[in-house]
């Protein structure tokens, strides 16, 4: 249980950070902040949704021996490790942030921005099928932590700008690349 939900927080403090990035630039916010919010969470749902169905399906295509177990492992300490290192990346590249305020949500832009998110999900859906974790905890802590996420960075982002951004997104990467060797260790 520990596991989904460090890999659901990590997946939402991304979530946080692309949220925050949109928030800064909102004049106000409406309703079309908590809309999106929730597309956000519903397009993690979806990724995680697949990619653990993905891991579940290389899964029952290996051989349950000893030796099959400890490569799935392997396998699932590396998505873990890849994403957690792709978070930081991007937690320390050097950005340019340019401070443009729009009136409204831009959907088209939120979701396409958002498809960074979901590559994140599907990854991280792969290793929580792979590791067996269960399904419905999985998808209900993925949901839940992304969509209120979404909403605190908004917020977060419109009152304090981007200023969170990279720390959240670097906490994220740090966590998971612990995990995945933690993972790997155990």
């Amino acid at each position: 249980m520990g596991g989904i939900l460090v890999i659901s927080l990590a997946l939402a403090l991304g979530t946080y950070g692309v949220a925050a990035q949109r928030g800064a630039n909102l004049v106000k916010l409406d309703r079309y902040t908590l809309i999106m919010s929730a597309l956000w969470g519903v397009l993690a749902l979806a990724a995680a949704f697949a990619g653990y169905g993905m891991g579940r399906w290389v899964l029952a295509r290996e051989i349950s021996t000893d030796h099959s177990v400890f490569w799935t492992h392997v396998l699932a300490g590396v998505l873990l490790v890849m994403v957690g290192v792709m978070m930081l990346l991007q937690a320390f590249k050097k950005k340019t942030f340019l401070e443009h305020r729009m009136e409204s949500v831009d959907i088209r832009t939120d979701v396409l921005l958002s498809m960074r998110t979901c590559l994140s999900a599907l990854l991280l859906g792969i290793a929580c099928g792979l590791l067996e974790v269960p399904l419905m905890g999985f998808l209900i802590s993925v949901f839940g932590f992304c969509g209120i996420f979404a909403g605190i960075g908004y917020v977060s982002g419109r009152a304090n700008g981007a200023v969170w951004t990279d720390q959240a997104i670097g906490l994220a990467g740090g966590l998971l690349c612990l995990m995945g060797i933690l993972l790997q260790i155990a």
